[in-house]
């Protein structure tokens, strides 16, 4: 069954996309549901599919020999994997691990029509290259944080850049922030035991609780 041809319109990849290009994705496409904690892409693997998320998040990571992560970038809303299309268009290996954070809808083009697009059509070329630049900054930022920040800082921005509002709550382990950011879970509970007897955060069993937003602004 085809993929109806209005959705995929509403896609900014494919905003600028012809009459014709829209109706052989329609053809070609799937929708798919992925469930939540299922790893989706390892390293090393070749990528068969190109995707966009529809709805939900997949965290995109790092992970060495000994099993510490660190998050590269996530992939949301109408988003795509920069990792996944460079693996396509350059016939490479996928070079890190994803996994759903969230029940996620992806809308699945195979690789191969993918690629023949792609070389076909500059819109999505340039889109491509717009994405690259977004991700690039993502990555950088991340390798700046891992190499120059105080752990304490980057949970602090971590907490901060997910709760918005004093109140607002962060459904996590100390173990999955560990993952996040690349650390050991001991370190972690240490950083939010002492945030939290300084009264910037609430702890509760898989959730964090921002309760002063200044506080945490000033690690």
């Amino acid at each position: 069954m085809s993929v109806d041809i209005e959705l995929i319109k509403q896609l900014p990849m494919f905003a600028n996309a012809s009459e014709a290009l829209l109706s052989d994705i329609s053809a070609q496409a799937v929708i798919k549901t992925i469930p939540k904690g299922l790893q989706v892409a390892y390293e090393g693997m070749t990528s068969e599919w190109f995707f966009i998320v529809l709805s939900g998040d997949i965290r995109v990571y790092k992970m060495n020999e000994s099993g510490k992560e660190v998050t590269l970038f996530n992939i949301s809303d109408e988003q795509s994997c920069i990792l996944t299309i460079f693996s396509i268009l350059g016939q490479q290996h996928y070079p890190a691990f994803a996994t759903t954070q969230t029940d996620v809808q992806a809308l699945m083009v195979p690789s191969a029509p993918f690629k023949k697009w792609v070389d076909s059509h500059s819109t999505l070329r340039d889109h491509i290259f717009q994405s690259l630049s977004g991700r690039l900054t993502d990555i950088l930022n991340t390798f700046d944080e891992v190499i120059f920040q105080r752990m304490d800082k980057r949970i602090a921005n971590f907490i901060l850049k997910k709760c918005e509002n004093e109140g607002d709550k962060l459904n996590m382990t100390h173990e999955q922030l560990s993952h996040e950011l690349g650390t050991n879970r001991v370190v972690v509970s240490r950083i939010l035991e002492a945030f939290s007897a300084e009264e910037s955060i609430d702890l509760t069993r898989g959730c964090i609780t921002l309760k002063n937003k200044i506080s945490l602004q000033e690690k």
